[in-house]
């Protein structure tokens, strides 16, 4: 695996206007899952051995780490990943279809702690929106993250645009439990650590 940046700023000019960014489809009766900031594959790799019936495709904005990502699951066989070099924070539109993806998961993503970075934050409202008419209706969005205050940042926004979801369980409650057994890199560490894990789940609104 290269060795790359461990935070990408998503305003910098280069990932602006990335070209080429693919258009994604399952296969007709096959579900489709989307890990935004896939990373280096960990997670997209258990849950497509898992999900063998499922297309699980991975957006990363490092673009070494997505190809690399790709390779290794071509090495270990797995035919239903997808991993991709795009921008979560402008290009989704441009990768699905609306009402085509059954999930959202968003793991651990960059907290950016500085107040003069929180602009370069990608899970928020904008994200939110951008996300609600790729769902399927029902279809959900997970959020896990070792930080508190981003933890609550993304809840606020879900709770407050009500319109557009709903939590899966109490409002203004984390999950106790993960929404899927398989995890990622950063998760497996927390495990290890004792670090405690935020979950939040929502379900898209309307049809």
């Amino acid at each position: 695996m290269p060795r790359v940046r461990q935070h990408v700023n998503p305003l910098k000019s280069d990932f602006l206007e990335i070209p080429d960014v693919p258009r994604i489809a399952a296969a007709p009766g096959q579900r489709l899952e989307v890990e935004l900031g896939s990373a280096e594959g960990y997670f997209l790799f258990e849950r497509a051995a898992s999900c063998v019936d499922s297309l699980i495709v991975g957006v990363e904005i490092r673009r070494e780490l997505a190809v690399a990502a790709q390779e290794e699951a071509g090495r270990l066989g797995l035919r239903n990943v997808r991993s991709v070099f795009a921008n979560m924070s402008l290009d989704l539109a441009r990768l699905f279809s609306p009402g085509s993806v059954s999930v959202f998961h968003v793991n651990f993503p960059d907290p950016w702690f500085k107040s003069r970075q929180k602009k370069r934050r990608v899970m928020g409202p904008e994200l939110f929106r951008a996300i609600h008419p790729l769902l399927v209706p029902g279809g959900s969005v997970s959020i896990m993250t070792d930080i508190f205050d981003l933890a609550m940042d993304a809840m606020a926004s879900l709770e407050e645009d009500d319109a557009l979801f709903v939590s899966a369980g109490e409002p203004w409650r984390f999950q106790k439990r993960p929404f899927v057994p398989e995890r990622s890199r950063r998760e497996r560490q927390c495990g290890d650590e004792g670090t405690r894990i935020w979950r939040l789940l929502y379900r898209r609104r309307g049809a």
